[in-house]
C-alpha cells in the first residue's frame, strides 16, 4: 500500500498510540477518511463552490481576501499570526518564511513536511533521520520538493483555523474522532515540541503556477487537450499548507508545517 497522497496518512503512527483509546468505530472512519484521501485526485479541485483557476479571478481583492471570514473573534489573532507566513510562501519569498519559523521548526525539519514519502516505512526513514538546525539556505532547497510536486506558489487561495483545542493539539483527546482530529491538525509534528505552548492549527492552501510540461502531464492524464484543460474552470492546481502555531517569547510562531497534495477530502 503506498501513501502518496498525504502526509496526514503517515501521522498513523500518532493514531496508532491512540489505538487502546479510541473504538472501533473511530478505525472505521479513520479506515474511510484515508481510502477517500488515496482516491486520484490529478490537479482538479473538488473544492469550493464558485472557485476558479483564472488566475484574474484569483488575484486577492484586498490582502486578507483568503482568510476565513467565519473565523470566531477570538481566534482571527491566529489567522493574522500565520497570514505572513502564507503570503511569502506564496510569494516564492522563502528567505523571509524561513524568518518567521520559530526556533523549534529550524531546529528539525522532516523530508515529510515538503515531500510526503510513498512508503510507510520510507516515511519512517525521513522520521528517523530529520534536518537538524536548519539554515535558510536549505529551507530554500528543501521548497524546491514543493515546487516539484505542485508547481510554483503563485497566490493564497484560503486559510482557516482548524483547531485550538490543547487536548487535539497534543493527541490526548478523549471525544470519539479525537485521533483523526489530531491527525488532521497536526500531523506527524514531533513530541519534542513543549505541548504547552501549541496554541492552534491552521489549513490554507495556495495556487500553484504548473510549468508547460506539468500541464501537457496533467490533460494527458484526464485524457483531454491542454487547450480543454486550460477552459476547465475547475482546474486549480494548489498545494495544502498546514501550519501549527507556537507560542514563543511572548509571540505567536509557525511551530511546525506541512505541505500537503490536493485531496478530495478538500
Amino acid at each position: 500500500m503506498t501513501f502518496s497522497a498525504t502526509a496526514e496518512i503517515a501521522a498513523g503512527s500518532a493514531i496508532s498510540t491512540m489505538e487502546p483509546m479510541v473504538s472501533v468505530s473511530v478505525a472505521c472512519r479513520v479506515t474511510i477518511l484515508i481510502a477517500a484521501i488515496l482516491l486520484p485526485v490529478l490537479l482538479t479541485s473538488c473544492g469550493k463552490k464558485g472557485q476558479v483557476a483564472d488566475e484574474e479571478k484569483t488575484t486577492q481583492e484586498s490582502e486578507d481576501d483568503f482568510l476565513d471570514k467565519d473565523t470566531k473573534p477570538d481566534e482571527r489573532k491566529y489567522l493574522v499570526a500565520a497570514k505572513p507566513f502564507f503570503i511569502a510562501i506564496a510569494n516564492q519569498q522563502y528567505a523571509e518564511a524561513y524568518a518567521l519559523l520559530s526556533s523549534y521548526a529550524k531546529a528539525r525539519m522532516s523530508l515529510n513536511q515538503f515531500t510526503p514519502a510513498e512508503e510507510r516505512a520510507e516515511f519512517a526513514r525521513n522520521e528517523s533521520n530529520p534536518l537538524t538546525n536548519v539554515t535558510a539556505e536549505q529551507f530554500a532547497d528543501l521548497m524546491k520538493y514543493v515546487e516539484a510536486a505542485h508547481g510554483a506558489p503563485r497566490a493564497p487561495k484560503m486559510l482557516h483555523v482548524f483547531s485550538t483545542d490543547a487536548d487535539v493539539l497534543n493527541r490526548r483527546s478523549a471525544e470519539q474522532f479525537g485521533a483523526v482530529d489530531s491527525m488532521f491538525a497536526i500531523g506527524a509534528m514531533p513530541d519534542s515540541i513543549p505541548g504547552d505552548i501549541r496554541r492552534a492549527s491552521l489549513r490554507g492552501q495556495i495556487h500553484t503556477e504548473l510549468s508547460p510540461e506539468e500541464v501537457e502531464k496533467a490533460a494527458n492524464v484526464q485524457g483531454i487537450s491542454v487547450d480543454e484543460l486550460k477552459k476547465d474552470e475547475n482546474f486549480d492546481p494548489y498545494f495544502n499548507l498546514k501550519v501549527v502555531l507556537v507560542e514563543e517569547d511572548g509571540q505567536l510562531k509557525v511551530g511546525y508545517f506541512e505541505f500537503l497534495p490536493p485531496s478530495m477530502m478538500d
